[in-house]
């Protein structure tokens, strides 16, 4: 036996890793490993996280406020306290006496003689109901309905003289009549007609008025042309003006077309006129 050391000698390769790793195992109880991702993995593992951030459900906010939607209601049509047939059968009658085309009732007046206003697209109606023997018996005036001269207008203005003073007994009794109409605006509130020393309040309805004067059956119409005098006021009693003015004027439509005043004045020289919108 000897008590010299052995050479020193270089360990197999491999071999110091080896022992390394059993001293770990032996130390720690278990086995180390290195686990390697490839590069594209890791890449589709932040695309996977962006994805599911985008799909997470948006954070819950105030709710909307309410909408209202707001609608206009349909047109009402007038009451003449009468029925719709009967409305139907004025307008056909009066419209078919007169030749004048489809006619729309705006004035049903009770009276002396029942009294019918209408208007078609270029005409104004004066009719009245059950006189003479006929059941309607309308006048015809031309007019531009479509457009005001300012403020109203003078559709039509005329008279005729008592039944008495006709040939046709049929007319015996029938009173005389001033008759005047026209159309306002919503500015017009109050129209009167002064004539043969007396004022009376016209009716207003529906965007128009009308007057109707009644005198005996043996009235004969004044040799004296006396037209009249119309007033018109609005709301606060404030005078707009006389149913003169519509003629003092010419009013053109937005084309230049003189609708009311001397047809053969300089439409530059003219007045707009303004849209007639019946109430």
């Amino acid at each position: 036996m000897t008590s010299m050391l052995p050479p020193t000698r270089d360990l197999p390769p491999g071999r110091q890793a080896r022992i390394r790793a059993e001293v770990e195992r032996a130390v720690t109880g278990r086995s180390r490993r290195r686990w390697l991702f490839p590069v594209l993995a890791g890449v589709a593992s932040v695309a996977a996280v962006a994805t599911s951030v985008a799909l997470l459900p948006p954070t819950p906010g105030p709710p909307a406020p309410a909408v209202q939607v707001t609608t206009s209601p349909p047109p009402k049509e007038p009451d003449f306290g009468v029925p719709p047939e009967e409305v139907a059968a004025i307008e056909k009658g009066c419209a078919k006496i007169a030749t004048a085309g489809e006619a729309k009732l705006y004035q049903l007046l009770e009276g002396q003689i029942r009294f019918a206003l209408l208007y078609t697209e270029n005409s104004a109606l004066d009719c009245t109901i059950g006189v003479g023997g006929m059941e309607y018996n309308s006048g015809f005036s031309g007019t531009e309905v479509k457009w005001l001269p300012g403020h109203f207008s003078v559709d039509h203005s005329g008279a005729s003289a008592g039944g008495d003073l006709n040939l046709k007994p049929v007319y015996k009794g029938v009173p005389g009549i001033r008759t005047v109409l026209g159309r306002v605006d919503d500015t017009v509130a109050r129209v009167t007609y002064t004539i043969d020393g007396k004022t009376v309040e016209a009716s207003i309805a529906n965007g128009t008025y009308a007057v109707r004067i009644y005198y005996p059956s043996d009235w004969q119409i004044p040799n004296i042309d006396d037209q009249g005098v119309l007033h018109f006021y609005d709301a606060a009693g404030t005078l707009l003006g006389t149913g003169a003015d519509v003629w003092k004027k010419c009013f053109v439509d937005p084309q230049g077309k003189i609708v009311q005043g001397d047809r053969r004045a300089d439409p530059a020289t003219c007045v707009p006129a303004t849209p007639w919108k019946p109430r």
